[in-house]
């Protein structure tokens, strides 16, 4: 039983369709449920995450993305979370996140009391960017959860508050945490902040283990572009990670000191262009005529972006001259 495009949108049709003994039937029509802008069809996807066939269920949850907005939309997904079936719990879990009604914050904070990491690191998410006040708390309390994924989905939750009191508990993930990803993204958390307490984790994040977490901490650090971190960077550029030498050398531009230029016109001898472009641009950010003999040679640089970058930042720094 095939299904065509103008049955899409027959409610009646679909309903039927809905109820077939063939899987496959079932499915396209679930799918179709997205076409229909009606109630009803909202009902009928959600029953349909109750199917016995998990391919129409993660199709339900998909389709409920239409829906969004809508208190037992919500409260389908969220226990869809905890389906048998990985392909449905991730589909939930995606069409959650689409959700921005911060007024379905609350039935989400109620399914963090679920004990499956998967469900609390799901809900964690899809409340981040809804920035409910009142998820603060449970976020505070599961960054010290055994799960890594949820650890980082509740620093994701206390960096979208923005919320100074929570300062000293994102420093210390930055610092001490066990998992590199849940570190990585405790330092771009401070990028909210801009204390000399957060600037000394972000500094001592350059020399964290893992060359990710130092990557955002170089990063985040020209976010602020506070004068004392030049010399840190400075150091950064001598990572044994291209990515780490790239960010440090982006940050350095925007600190805009003439300090930098020595470490920046080093890393044109290295052999991936995309940090010889970033040098090159951050020397042009500074505009200082020292750089002006790295900038000579990088126009005879075998990649036409860095010459094309050489010969912008040489006119910068000659327009500073001249004004």
């Amino acid at each position: 039983m095939s299904l065509t495009f103008e049955e899409y949108t027959d409610l009646d049709d679909l309903r039927e369709r809905l109820v077939d003994a063939d899987a496959k039937v079932r499915r396209v029509a679930t799918m179709g449920l997205a076409e229909v802008m009606e109630p009803e069809a909202a009902d009928l996807a959600i029953a349909a995450l109750k199917d016995s066939d998990a391919g129409v269920r993660a199709e339900a949850a998909r389709v409920l993305y239409e829906f969004e907005g809508k208190p037992e939309v919500i409260v389908a997904l969220l226990e869809a979370l905890s389906d048998s079936d990985t392909t449905v719990r991730e589909a939930a879990a995606e069409t959650l996140a689409e959700n921005k009604d911060s007024a379905m914050g609350a039935l989400m904070l109620e399914r963090l009391d679920v004990e499956d990491p998967f469900v609390k690191a799901s809900v964690l998410h899809a409340l981040r960017e809804l920035r409910v006040p009142e998820a603060q708390g449970p976020a505070l309390s599961l960054l010290e959860h055994p799960d890594a994924r949820v650890r980082r989905e509740a620093v994701g939750v206390l960096a979208y508050l923005k919320a100074a009191d929570v300062l000293m508990a994102l420093m210390g993930s930055a610092r001490r945490d066990g998992d590199p990803e849940v570190r990585r993204a405790a330092m771009g958390s401070l990028v909210f902040s801009s204390s000399d307490r957060a600037l000394e984790t972000l500094v001592d994040g350059l020399s964290d283990e893992h060359w990710q977490v130092r990557e955002e901490a170089a990063f985040v650090i020209g976010k602020l572009a506070p004068a004392s971190a030049v010399e840190p960077l400075i150091g950064a550029m001598e990572d044994e990670y291209w990515q780490v030498r790239l960010k440090a050398a982006g940050s350095l531009g925007r600190l805009k000191n003439p300090l930098a230029i020595p470490a920046l016109g080093a890393a044109l001898a290295y052999e991936v262009s995309n940090l010889r472009k970033e040098a090159v641009g951050a020397m042009g950010e500074i505009a200082s005529s020292e750089a002006l003999p790295f900038l000579e040679k990088a126009l005879e640089d075998p990649d036409p972006d860095v010459r094309k970058l050489a010969r912008w930042s040489m006119g910068q720094i000659h327009g500073v001259a001249q004004s």
